[in-house]
């Protein structure tokens, strides 16, 4: 114990004598003077990033495990509700109008549509038309020719009844054509006596044709598998002004299954038509046509016509198929024939929505009625009592379809038809003063057709469609020599543009050609009768060494202006024909030249077409 004391104090004074030393130490400075240049040495950069220990993140551990539980989801469809219209709009959307117009020389023009408004249940309205022409001859050239007003007056009433699953409809008309036969010059030698008010008469063809039908049809679509139907009975009676008659009776009907009987991508289309169809003709016993003489006529006849179109399509995917058959049995003139035809087509998407090929092969069996006939040509004779089917057993057809740009659509199209009993208009020989037409038949002719159409919207409110026809007839010279009145070119353009919504401007030009025509020469005999001598080449005509006659092309171009003035009125003009060419589809039968029409448009509608009723106080 004395021992570690005395140690202890030993090491104590050492060390307080060690601090006493250097606290009286003398501290000296030096000044030194050195070139010092500070330099960064080369570094050589550690291919390693740097770790940061983040001492305040705190790492949390937990455990999970993956449930298989389907969960289940519960919901109901929600209720759909419709947008709400004020009643106003819809019936702006079947707005009635009223036309009235009046052109040189004395052409009238009214027109009127009155529809009711919007209804679930049944549509009901009526057209009306009326155009005609009241001047006399204008101009040198037309002058040679007699006064010959023309009139067209169509009314039409229609009524449909819309079921949950059909539509009832119906409808009724009634037509009146005023045609006059006077296609003959002065020029020919005619006598004054034939221009004179008393023979106007004389060379009327005017006609009445009545028509009605009623029928019922399926709402259902394609989508719907559902037996499908459309069922219609027709009637037409056409009374002429030499009281001539034709009756037709009809049915036309449609039955149709959509399906997927054949398990294959797209649609099966079956469907079945059937039509009946009879024609009474009823001719007078005796015409008088311009001098005291009696032509006597066949009396009555009567045509019949059933057929049966069987038809399945089918379709996969750009693809699309047609077969079927034809089947008709006609009974006209104490004959009956089956002239069976095939029925087929296909169609190929090769660009979709760029260009679509199809071909095919159809047919069909055509009557010649006289008042198709009266239509197309309303200088036929009086007592026309050659009425015949027309047949055409094969008929071979394609073409191309599509659209080039964004707004320009196309179509080119060829057809082949090889046609049996096919009619031609000529004129006709017995007629004193030749100026009406006579139908013949051909046994056999081939008919080739190529069309195309174009249509442009070349730039906003910009329309543009250009038409283009081709007919080639191959007839054997010992039937006929040309294809008299028919065109071998028809060329057509339609432009429209709109000007700000408020002014509409149309241009409309129509081109044919190669029509032949076979013109006679008139002579009298020793009792001063009109008899054809030769033929000769009139001066809108070129002669051809057999005597046949190539009329010039016939030119139609037209002008049209409409000002919308307000929603419910507007203004307009159109001008006709104005090169001014006297030229028509018949020989002799000329035109008007040139015609102007100006008028306006009041669109009503907004109201319903019975009055509401007021209530009593």
């Amino acid at each position: 114990m004395k021992n570690i004391t005395i140690k202890s104090i030993l090491v104590m004074a050492v060390i307080a004598l060690s601090m006493t030393s250097l606290s009286a130490q003398v501290v000296d400075s030096a000044k030194l003077l050195v070139n010092y240049v500070p330099k960064l040495a080369k570094s050589n950069k550690i291919n390693r990033d740097a770790v940061i220990t983040d001492t305040l993140q705190s790492t949390v551990s937990y455990s999970y495990e993956i449930s298989p539980q389907k969960p289940e989801l519960n919901f109901t469809t929600a209720k759909l509700s419709f947008s709400k219209f004020n009643p106003e709009v819809p019936e702006r959307f079947y707005r009635n109008y009223l036309k009235l117009g009046f052109g040189y020389p004395i052409t009238p023009l009214a027109e009127l549509s009155v529809h009711n408004t919007r209804n679930a249940k049944y549509s009901y309205g009526l057209n009306f038309h009326h155009f005609s022409s009241w001047a006399e001859p204008i101009g040198k050239i037309q002058k040679q020719f007699a006064y010959a007003p023309t009139s067209d007056t169509r009314l039409h009433l229609f009524f449909n009844r819309y079921f949950k699953n059909y539509t009832l409809y119906s409808s009724i008309g009634y037509n009146h054509e005023l045609a006059n036969l006077y296609g003959y010059s002065r020029e020919w030698g005619i006598p004054d006596l034939y221009y004179a008010k008393e023979y106007r008469d004389s060379i009327r063809n005017s006609f009445h044709h009545a028509k009605a039908e009623i029928g019922f049809r399926s709402n259902y679509t394609t989508e719907d598998k559902r037996f499908k139907e459309d069922i219609c009975l027709h009637y037409d009676f056409l009374h002429t002004y030499w009281k001539d008659m034709e009756h037709q009776v009809g049915l036309r009907s449609t039955f149709a299954y959509d399906s997927r009987f054949i398990k294959i991508s797209g649609f099966q289309h079956y469907q079945l038509d059937f039509d009946v169809d009879y024609y009474l003709n009823n001719w007078n016993d005796s015409i008088m046509v311009g001098v005291e003489h009696n032509i006597p006529a066949k009396n009555i006849d009567n045509s019949f016509k059933i057929e049966l179109r069987p038809t399945m399509s089918f379709a996969i995917k750009e693809y699309h198929l047609k077969v079927g058959v034809g089947v008709p049995i006609l009974m006209a003139n104490d004959e009956t024939r089956y002239p069976v035809y095939p029925i087929a087509e296909l169609q190929m998407g090769l660009v979709r929505n760029i260009l679509s090929l199809y071909v095919g092969v159809d047919g069909q069996s055509k009557y010649n009625s006289l008042r198709e006939m009266l239509y197309e040509n309303p200088y036929v004779k009086p007592q026309l009592d050659s009425l015949r089917f027309s047949r055409t057993q094969i008929s071979v057809f394609g073409g191309v379809k599509g659209n080039l740009v964004k707004r320009l659509n196309y179509h080119i199209a060829a057809r082949y038809s090889f046609v049996q009993d096919m009619p031609f208009y000529v004129l006709d020989t017995t007629c004193l003063l030749k100026n009406q037409y006579d139908v013949v038949y051909v046994d056999k002719a081939n008919v080739l057709n190529v069309s195309a159409n174009i249509s442009w919207e070349a730039i906003n409110h910009l329309y543009l469609n250009l038409n283009a026809n081709y007919w080639g007839y191959y007839i054997k010279q010992d039937q006929l020599e040309h294809p008299w009145y028919k065109p071998s070119w028809e060329l057509g353009f339609e432009g429209k543009y709109i000007l700000n919504n408020k002014f509409i401007f149309d241009l409309n030009a129509k081109v044919g050609f190669g029509r032949w025509a076979l013109v006679p020469k008139t002579s009298y005999d020793e009792n001063g009768n009109i008899y054809i001598s030769s033929y000769e080449a009139a001066n809108d005509l070129q002669k051809n060494e057999n005597g046949e006659r190539l009329v010039k092309p016939v030119l139609n171009f037209g002008l049209g202006f409409e000002w919308i003035i307000t929603p419910q009125f507007t203004a307009f003009a159109n001008v006709n024909n104005i090169g001014c060419q006297y030229a028509t589809n018949y020989y002799a039968f000329n035109n008007f030249g040139v015609n102007a029409l100006v008028g306006v448009t009041y669109s009503f509608g907004n109201e319903p077409l019975k009055a509401t009723r007021k209530k009593k106080n």
